[in-house]
C-alpha cells in the first residue's frame, strides 16, 4: 500500500515511475554511442575493460581518456669515439621519443654497406656498443614504433681508436713540440719479445728504457723465473736481477738505438716494521744504489761515453705475508720517500762520477705523484734539483697520445713521457707494451 501511494504522489507530482531494468539498458547504449563517438575523434579510455562490457551507472564521469600521440623522435643518438684498449672501450647511444606504447629495434650498418641490420637483443631506450664488437665507422640508428606510425633516428658513427704507431710525430703535432723521439720500456715480463720488432718501431733514432733489477720482493721469498721458468728464491737480500736484462741490452746496442736504465725501487729497512726485519733483511737505498751500479757496469753496454738515463722507478709493489713465530705478517710495499730516493740517487752519481762514468739521473713516477704537495711545498722538490723526470701520464690508456700534457711538479718540464701501456707492435709475439716519447735534450745529463 505504501509503494502504491508513493507512485500515486509521483503521478500527481507529474513524474513517471521508473523502470529501473529498461533505464540501465538505455544508459547503456547512450553510453555505447559516446564511445563510438569518442574513438572515431582519436580518443580511447586508458583502462583495458572490454569495449562491449557494460558500463556502471553513474561511472561514465570517473573514466580518464588519453590521447594517442604520434611517434617522433625527440633527441637523436650522438656519435661517439672509444680505444679499441683502454679504460674508455665502449660507447652508449640513447634516444628520446615520445608516442604511444613505444617499442625500440637497434641497427647497424657497416663501413661500406648501404644495409641497416637489426641487432639481437638492442630493444631498449639506449644501447652499448663495444669496440671489440665493432669496426671502425660502424653507423648505428633505432627504429621506434608506436600505436602512431614509426620514426628512425638520425645515423650515430662510431669511431674506434687504435694504438699509434707514430707517437713522437703525433706529440710534435698535437702540442707544438720539436725533437721528439719514441720508445718502448721493457723487463724480463717480456723475456722472448722479438727485439727487430721493437727496434723497427722506434726507429733510427729511438730508444729502450731496460729494467736492471729489482727490490720488490722480500726476502727468502720464491718465485718462478720468468726467463729460465726454474723456482728460484731471493736469499738474504730483497733483491733480484732481470735474467733479460743483458740480452735485450745487447739487441738494442747491436740495432744501433739508444738506451735508459732502470731499478725498481724495493724493500728496505724504513718499510719492515717487523723485529727480525723479515721483509727487508735491513736492506737500504744505498745497497741497491751499489747494487744498481754494480750490474750496470758489468753488462758492458754503459761506458764513460754513455749519457743514458739512469732511472729510479719510485711506485708501490705488491702486498706480502710471511708466517713469524707461528703467526702471519703481512706488508705492502710502498713507494720510496724523497729522502729514501735521495739516498739512492746520490749514491748512483758518486760512485759512477768517482769512476769516470756520467750520471744522468733521472726518477719514473705517476703524474700525481710528482705534482703532489705537503705543506704547500711539492713533495719532490729536492728530487727535482739532481734529476729529470720521467713521468707516467696516460690519458684513456688507449695506445695513444694523451690530449693533454702531464703534470710534472716541480721539474720545468718531463723528459719522457711514458703515455700508455697499451702500445702494440706488429711482430713481437706480445700484447700491450709500454711505450715512450723524449725530449730531445733527454740524454743530456742535467747540470
Amino acid at each position: 500500500m505504501k509503494r502504491n501511494a508513493a507512485i500515486r504522489h509521483r503521478r500527481l507530482q507529474g513524474v513517471r515511475p521508473m523502470n529501473h531494468a529498461r533505464s540501465a539498458v538505455r544508459l547503456a547504449v547512450a553510453t555505447a554511442s559516446i564511445a563510438l563517438a569518442v574513438s572515431s575523434l582519436g580518443w580511447v579510455p586508458a583502462a583495458s575493460a572490454s569495449a562491449t562490457a557494460a558500463p556502471q551507472i553513474g561511472a561514465i564521469g570517473a573514466l580518464p581518456m588519453v590521447k594517442k600521440v604520434k611517434t617522433k623522435i625527440t633527441k637523436q643518438p650522438k656519435s661517439a669515439t672509444i680505444g679499441r684498449y683502454g679504460t674508455r672501450t665502449s660507447a652508449t647511444f640513447t634516444v628520446k621519443a615520445k608516442g604511444t606504447k613505444l617499442r625500440y629495434r637497434w641497427q647497424y650498418q657497416l663501413t661500406g654497406t648501404t644495409t641497416w641490420t637489426s641487432i639481437a637483443r638492442a630493444t631498449k631506450k639506449s644501447y652499448k656498443a663495444k669496440a671489440a664488437d665493432w669496426s671502425a665507422g660502424a653507423k648505428f640508428r633505432v627504429v621506434v614504433k608506436g600505436k602512431k606510425g614509426t620514426a628512425k633516428s638520425k645515423a650515430a658513427t662510431l669511431t674506434v681508436l687504435y694504438p699509434t704507431n707514430t707517437p713522437a710525430a703525433d706529440a710534435m703535432a698535437q702540442f707544438g713540440l720539436t725533437g721528439i723521439t719514441q720508445g718502448i720500456d721493457l723487463s724480463a715480463w717480456q723475456y722472448g719479445i722479438s727485439m727487430p720488432s721493437i727496434t723497427s718501431w722506434v726507429g733510427g733514432d729511438g730508444f729502450v728504457m731496460l729494467r736492471n733489477g729489482s727490490g720488490s720482493r722480500p726476502i727468502n721469498t720464491s718465485f718462478v723465473n720468468p726467463c729460465t721458468k726454474a723456482n728460484t728464491t731471493t736469499g738474504s737480500t730483497p733483491i733480484t736481477k732481470d735474467c733479460a736484462y743483458a740480452g735485450l741490452a745487447d739487441a738494442t746496442t747491436n740495432a744501433g738505438r739508444r738506451l735508459g736504465h732502470y731499478w725498481f725501487n724495493g724493500w728496505i729497512a724504513p718499510m719492515d716494521s717487523t723485529p727480525a726485519q723479515s721483509f727487508a733483511g735491513g736492506y737500504t737505498p744505498e745497497q741497491s744504489a751499489t747494487q744498481f751500479v754494480t750490474w750496470l757496469l758489468s753488462d758492458g753496454n754503459y761506458t764513460t761515453a754513455s749519457t743514458d738515463p739512469l732511472v729510479l722507478d719510485i711506485e708501490s709493489g705488491s702486498a706480502w705475508t710471511k708466517t713469524i713465530d707461528g703467526k702471519t705478517k703481512t706488508l705492502k710495499l710502498r713507494a720510496w720517500t724523497s729522502p729514501e730516493a735521495l739516498a739512492f740517487l746520490n749514491t748512483v752519481r758518486q760512485q759512477l762520477t768517482s769512476q769516470g762514468y756520467h750520471a744522468n739521473l733521472y726518477v719514473y713516477m705517476g703524474a700525481n705523484n710528482a705534482s703532489s704537495m705537503s705543506n704547500g711545498t711539492y713533495v719532490w722538490t729536492d728530487v727535482a734539483a739532481i734529476t729529470r723526470l720521467w713521468v707516467a701520464s696516460w690519458g684513456t690508456d688507449n695506445g695513444r697520445i694523451p690530449t693533454a700534457l702531464p703534470k710534472t711538479g716541480p721539474w720545468p718540464t718531463w723528459s719522457i713521457w711514458q703515455y700508455t701501456d697499451n702500445a702494440r707492435v706488429a711482430g713481437t709475439g706480445v700484447g700491450g707494451l709500454d711505450a715512450d716519447i723524449a725530449q730531445a735534450d733527454a740524454w743530456t745529463p742535467k747540470s
